[in-house]
């Protein structure tokens, strides 16, 4: 490909200096890195690279073009993954519960969390602000602490937690680079594997942890590229700060490329975009991202409605005019957007009375969450790990012959023996649950048996398709039927293993289901427009985007950090390279209404950003009026 004089430059860099690559939406950075990965590797074939993603998703996208490209070794993941493999090569290392296992989002709601929230005596919600305080701690790598909890609280609940998930053998996604990080510091030999260069892309994303990680790599001899934009820094929630990349060539002694020709989207859709990025106060002189010559004029429109019943019925008419005439956009290429939950619901709600197909990534994960579901992923753990505690825990309470207190008759065991809940389970049926109250020992022992009966002589291979093993499996009867859905859910996500690092051993597969789910279901179905959040559509790129309530209190939300409110639509403009077009309603009632309690009931202001901006807002009605039917 002809590469732009910025790409050129990237191009030419040495790498035995670490770089910073500053690039804006659509600018070509993953191809130029590619390319830049492709040149070293030919020219030093000796030399090590890994590529760190923030998201999996990413992650993913950036496996396909190095596979496209003919790159052999050429390791790439997310900084989570990276972190757990290095600490899966040094055992003992990472002060977590071994063998290091995740709880998933329903282990951690349904059987954690109110578990916790019993033993420590407060509400589950108040086990939520427990745990997001601590991982918020992880993260910033300062006390962070909520003003609504007590020290006293703090205490009894940090003395629950370690007893609680050492018997339960869990940790939790967010302490992983944490971990990472105190291994490095204690351990000068730590075993990181053979890597000369890292390259980091969206390290804007990164929080304070992760960046002291890839700092600690640095100081053993690895080159760093840094690859990201401060404008398109969106996870606050998470510690993350667009201040670490602006930083990155001072503290690293870095070269900077900047990339500025976006080479897809749309003229007026960028200089919307533009316009409101340029609003915030703690960017340092950026250049603004200029389209290239042969990119589309891009359509843009500001659409005012009466009300929301109005806004939410007049996308169907939008998405059609899309679809139709000499526009003629798949649906596929068309994203749906809204800053909440509730707007996002109320959108899938039109569509289904429109009769407009959609994609919804928690149609998938809920498929995952069926109680059929679940009991063959908790089989297939206790194949990969036959004390796996969690799988064990998950599968007796799902029992309904088995309630909480022969649970807590397992759990105390596990305790005075120093034991896990999972190894407790099996040397307590060896002996008939002796051990346990006698009222408990005919229920336990008798569900156990039927369950290692379940997965007794099924021989596991070291590699293989892992969905199409399992649903050959199913259809040979050696495990239970986990229903349609779930069947053809496990076949399609057979891609992603192809693209995944090899070997990818059972363990590894059935650890990374639901993250992979929730990468699955947010890709283009042919179609099926999709809907999401405005931070969900991070990464993506479509040819038309519909993004509604762009009023004050909704974006920016009330109470949320205005610059990264800013910066979060500054994404969600950004997506499309055709077609933009931006709803809001004068009034609302009912649940958008009580969206930032803010204005219940009145008239409702066009979001403060967009104000004076160079798309104008116009009526809605009138607008699709004049639209061929």
């Amino acid at each position: 490909m002809d590469y732009t004089e910025e790409q050129k430059r990237i191009l030419a860099h040495d790498v035995a200096g670490h770089a910073c690559i500053l690039a804006g939406p659509g600018t070509g950075k993953s191809t130029t890195v590619i390319a830049l990965v492709t040149k070293l590797r030919t020219e030093q074939s000796e030399v090590t690279v890994k590529l760190l993603t923030f998201t999996r998703a990413a992650n993913l996208e950036l496996m396909a073009k190095i596979e496209s490209a003919g790159i052999e070794a050429v390791g790439s993941s997310t900084v989570h993954s990276f972190a757990i493999s290095v600490l899966l090569r040094n055992p003992g290392t990472s002060r977590l519960p071994e063998p290091i296992r995740i709880a998933d989002d329903r282990e951690w709601d349904n059987l954690v969390k109110p578990d916790l929230a019993s033993r420590v005596g407060v509400p589950p919600a108040m086990i939520e602000r427990l745990k997001n305080e601590m991982s918020a701690e992880w993260e910033s790598l300062a006390p962070d602490d909520d003003s609504l909890v007590s020290a006293e609280l703090r205490g009894r609940f940090k003395g629950v937690w370690d007893v609680h998930r050492e018997i339960f053998g869990y940790s939790l996604l967010s302490e992983l680079p944490f971990r990472l990080k105190g291994a490095l510091e204690g351990n000068p030999t730590l075993d990181i594997g053979h890597l000369d260069v890292i390259a980091v892309d969206e390290y804007q994303d990164l929080n304070a942890c992760d960046i002291a990680c890839i700092r600690l790599l640095s100081e053993r001899g690895v080159t760093v590229i840094a690859i990201g934009d401060d404008d398109q820094s969106i996870y606050r929630f998470r510690k993350a700060h667009p201040e670490g990349i602006r930083n990155f060539p001072a503290q690293y002694g870095a070269t900077s490329y900047p990339l500025t020709i976006s080479q897809r989207l749309g003229k007026n859709i960028l200089e919307w975009a533009n316009y409101v990025i340029a609003q915030d106060t703690q960017r340092r002189g950026k250049v603004p991202v200029a389209p290239a010559q042969s990119n589309p004029p891009g359509a843009c429109g500001f659409l005012v409605f009466a009300d929301q019943d109005a806004e939410i019925q007049g996308v169907p008419r939008l998405i059609s005019w899309l679809r139709t005439g000499d526009r003629l956009v798949p649906a596929e290429e068309i994203l749906l957007l809204a800053r909440t939950d509730v707007l996002c619901s109320q959108l899938k709600s039109a569509l289904r009375n429109a009769s407009v197909d959609y994609s919804d990534s928690k149609e998938a994960l809920d498929i995952l969450g069926t109680r059929p579901g679940r009991l063959l992923l908790n089989l297939v753990r206790l194949m990969s790990n036959s004390q796996d505690s969690l799988a064990w825990w998950d599968l007796l309470q799902s029992t309904p012959q088995i309630g909480r207190s022969a649970i807590d008759a397992v759990y105390n065991v596990a305790r005075a023996e120093h034991e896990t809940f999972g190894s407790s389970i099996l040397a307590a049926h060896d002996n008939g649950f002796a051990s346990v109250e006698q009222k408990f020992r005919a229920k336990l022992d008798r569900r156990v048996s039927e369950l290692l009966s379940q997965i007794e002589g099924i021989i596991v291979p070291d590699e293989a398709l892992w969905g199409n093993w399992l649903v050959e499996q199913v259809n040979s009867g050696r495990l239970p039927d986990p229903g349609s859905g779930m069947r053809d859910l496990l076949t399609k996500l057979d891609v992603y293993q192809e693209l995944a690092t090899k070997p990818c051993t059972l363990s590894h597969y059935i650890n990374r289901l639901e993250p992979t789910v929730k990468d699955f279901a947010n890709e283009k179905t042919p179609g099926k427009v999709r809907i999401m959040s405005m931070r969900g559509s991070k990464g993506l790129t479509v040819k038309a985007t519909i993004l509604i309530g762009a009023e004050d209190n909704i974006i920016p939300h009330k109470n949320a950090d205005e610059q990264e409110e800013r910066r979060l639509l500054y994404v969600a403009m950004t997506r499309s390279t055709n077609y933009l077009f931006i709803t809001r309603a004068r009034t609302r009632t009912g649940r958008t209404a009580r969206i930032s309690r803010a204005n219940v009931g009145g008239i409702r202001n066009q979001c403060r950003f967009l104000e004076g901006g160079p798309v104008t807002q116009e009526d809605a009605q009138a607008f699709l009026r004049q639209l061929p039917t």
